[in-house]
């Protein structure tokens, strides 16, 4: 079985359609995986909702929705004062038009949202939350941590089970080793026509630089379906990869395919 895990959304409807194309989803035997963050700061949430809704059915028992604090947002009973302030900066009123442009509100998705929703995902060789961990295992993290912390991957110090977030906006997806120094840029096959597939420097957040120290992945397992950049890599066991890369602030939209412990990422057009 084949893990597909697709990043923020953030309402890029016309992006997510065409990742969706190039992965070549297979209802009857691929795992899909959304990291949370399906609305806000894009124009085209309501259509995105529908999407999703619409592969929650094909999928069935092998959909799996994370919960991204933009989620929480919309899900809390009593959002504090300090997170409505948070969430209205970050796209809150994108989300609301796309929605009334149809004639329905954005709080009409919420009792579909309560019931898919997870907080996090144990694969094989794998697990997913949204936004990061503290330490292992990831039942001793709390909510916080899980869906809205935006420091605890950049701080690196996380080297429990491989973990696949979202949540941090990098110009590229990367590695983060969990001692405090050593990330990795990740390649990714771009669907830009004549572009480097390794395009993409440093992160979006206070200027950080990724580095390539090290030697991240297990060299001798051949997981390389090809010579060219971005082919498949063996899966980490222990880290942080985020994919997040920014899609609903003028990025990209980032797939991770992992299939017999390896893996391999696909982003879409700039």
């Amino acid at each position: 079985m084949r893990s597909i895990i697709i990043s923020d959304v953030h309402g890029c409807a016309a992006s997510l359609l065409t990742l969706l194309e190039a992965l070549a989803l297979d209802p009857a035997s691929d795992r899909l995986i959304f990291l949370g963050d399906l609305f806000d700061r894009g124009p085209d949430s309501w259509k995105v909702f529908q999407h999703v809704k619409k592969l929650a059915e094909l999928f069935e028992e092998r959909f799996v929705l994370l919960r991204g604090n933009h989620e929480d947002y919309l899900l809390q009973e009593r959002l504090p004062l300090t997170m409505r302030m948070v969430w209205e900066r970050v796209g809150r009123g994108t989300t609301v038009r796309s929605f009334k442009q149809h004639g329905e509100k954005m709080e009409d998705s919420a009792p579909w949202l309560r019931e898919h929703t997870v907080t996090s995902f144990t694969g094989d060789g794998f697990q997913c939350v949204h936004a990061g961990l503290k330490i292992a295992p990831l039942e001793l993290n709390d909510f916080y941590t899980m869906v809205h912390d935006h420091n605890v991957v950049l701080e690196n110090r996380y080297n429990g089970p491989l973990t696949i977030v979202g949540h941090i906006a990098l110009a590229q997806p990367a590695w983060f080793a969990g001692d405090g120094k050593t990330v990795q840029k990740l390649p990714a096959v771009s669907m830009d026509a004549g572009k480097d597939p390794m395009a993409g420097e440093g992160f979006s957040d206070g200027g950080r630089k990724p580095s390539a120290e090290a030697g991240a992945f297990d060299e001798e397992k051949n997981c390389s379906a090809g010579a060219e950049a971005g082919d498949w890599l063996p899966l980490p066991e222990q880290g942080v990869i985020c994919i997040d890369t920014g899609c609903g602030k003028g990025g990209r939209l980032t797939g991770m395919i992992i299939e017999n412990g390896c893996f391999r990422l696909m982003w879409t057009a700039e």
